[in-house]
C-alpha cells in the first residue's frame, strides 16, 4: 500500500516538469473522481451476477494544449466483486455480494479529441496495480456456513490488470472543468485463488466431495463525475 502511494507522489512531480520545461506558463490538472460502480466476476462452475457499489480516487494529469496527448496518475478506493442468488433450507433466496475492497494505482495515457463544440471526447488506456484493503468474505462464512463460498485465506493482496475507457470534458471556467468518464478494467491476474480441497461435506447430501480448484478475476464498469482543477504556473523572463 506505500509503495502505490510512493508512485502516486513521483508521478505528480514527473508530469508536471515533463510538459512545462518548454513553455513560459504551464501547470496541470488534478481533481476527484466519484460514481458508482458495476462489478461482475469469472467464478469456475457458478452464475454470476452484477454487484452495485461505488468508486473514488484523486488524479493528477499533465497539460495538452496542442491535444498531442496526455498522461495521469489516479490513486483510488475501488469496490470490486459480484453477487450471487443464496438458498437457503427453507428455500428462500437472498442476493449476496462479494465485496472486495481495494487501494488502486493506475498510470495511463489519455488523448483528446479536437472539435467545434463546447465538449471535448477524450479515451485512455493504462496498467493498474492494487492492494486489497478489505473483504466481507468472513461475515459470509459465518451468515451462511457454506464450504461452496470463498474464504479469506486464499485471497490475494496484490492484484493488477489494465483499465480503458472514455469520456468527455466540459467547458467550465478556465480553472475548473467538469467531466463524465467510463472506465472499463479487467483483472490480469487473479484476485483469488484456491487448491483443490478434497473430503468436503455437501451440506445439501451430506457427502464427500472434492472442490475443484478455483480462480477468480475481476471485471469493474465504473462512472464517474469528475472536477478537474488547474494548476497553473506562469514563469517569468
Amino acid at each position: 500500500m506505500r509503495l502505490l502511494a510512493c508512485i502516486f507522489i513521483f508521478s505528480i512531480f514527473f508530469i508536471n516538469p515533463a510538459i512545462t520545461q518548454e513553455q513560459e506558463s504551464g501547470g496541470f490538472y488534478f481533481g476527484p473522481k466519484l460514481g458508482p460502480t458495476i462489478g461482475t466476476q469469472n467464478w469456475d462452475g457458478f452464475e454470476r451476477r452484477t454487484m452495485f457499489n461505488y468508486h473514488g480516487a484523486l488524479f493528477v494529469e499533465s497539460l495538452d494544449r496542442d491535444f498531442k496527448g496526455a498522461f495521469f496518475a489516479q490513486l483510488g478506493y475501488n469496490a470490486r466483486g459480484s453477487g450471487l442468488n443464496v438458498f437457503t433450507i427453507g428455500g428462500f433466496s437472498n442476493s449476496q455480494s462479494f465485496v472486495f475492497r481495494n487501494l488502486s494505482l493506475l498510470l495511463a495515457a489519455k488523448k483528446r479529441l479536437l472539435t467545434k463544440t463546447l465538449q471535448t471526447p477524450y479515451y485512455f488506456v493504462g496498467v493498474r496495480a492494487e492492494y486489497q484493503l478489505s473483504n466481507n468474505l468472513k461475515e459470509i462464512q459465518d451468515r451462511y456456513n457454506s464450504p461452496f463460498f470463498p474464504v479469506p485465506e486464499f485471497v490475494n493482496k496484490f492484484t493488477y490488470g489494465i483499465s480503458f475507457g472514455g469520456g468527455i470534458e466540459f467547458l467550465g471556467s478556465e480553472f475548473i472543468q467538469p467531466a463524465l468518464e467510463l472506465t472499463i478494467s479487467p483483472d490480469l491476474s487473479f484476485q483469488y485463488q484456491s487448491p483443490a480441497i478434497p473430503n468436503v461435506i455437501d451440506p445439501i447430501t451430506g457427502q464427500t466431495r472434492t472442490l475443484n480448484e478455483r480462480k477468480i478475476r475481476n471485471i469493474t464498469m465504473e462512472i464517474s463525475l469528475v472536477i478537474r482543477f488547474l494548476r497553473k504556473v506562469v514563469y517569468l523572463n
